[in-house]
């Protein structure tokens, strides 16, 4: 198998941070998930929109290249999250992967700010990891299988 580096173009952080949350702390959660594939200098993103009442909401995003991904991160990801994680992603891998091999997890922004990484459906911190070398769902499930993210 090729190194885990060269399987990733890129990977993709983001949330939405609305006017009763604290920006800060929803960027720090980010930090924090992006700390985990990289140990690059990483630049966060926001951009203001206004939401359907008039209110302020915060996207606060981030983006890494090939290059800037760790050589063994979607290890570390698994390392980080919790078996009950693991074992509720294998169950639903096939929904995670897009028709362009995409692969999509959703964290818990709460989490991700106390430092620790969970899965979580609601109000989430979006990664994106679009994969280089293939677009079929099994492969992929394969590859999340070898680093223990999948059971």
């Amino acid at each position: 198998m090729a190194p885990q580096e060269s399987l990733f173009l890129s990977a993709r952080f983001a949330t939405i941070a609305h006017a009763t949350e604290d920006i800060r702390k929803a960027e720090q959660g980010v930090a924090f998930l992006t700390a985990l594939v990289s140990t690059a200098k990483i630049n966060l993103t926001r951009q203001y929109l206004k939401g359907h009442h008039g209110n302020m909401i915060a996207t606060i995003s981030a983006k890494l290249s090939s290059g800037e991904l760790g050589s063994d991160y979607l290890r570390r990801i698994s390392q980080a999250l919790p078996e009950s994680d693991k074992l509720f992603l294998s169950d639903g891998i096939g929904g995670c992967i897009d028709e362009e091999g995409n692969l999509y997890l959703r964290f818990d922004k709460q989490e991700a700010y106390l430092k620790r990484a969970r899965l979580y459906q609601g109000d989430p911190i979006r990664m994106k990891l679009k994969f280089s070398l293939t677009r079929d769902p099994e492969e992929i499930v394969r590859v999340c299988r070898e680093s223990g993210l999948v059971i």
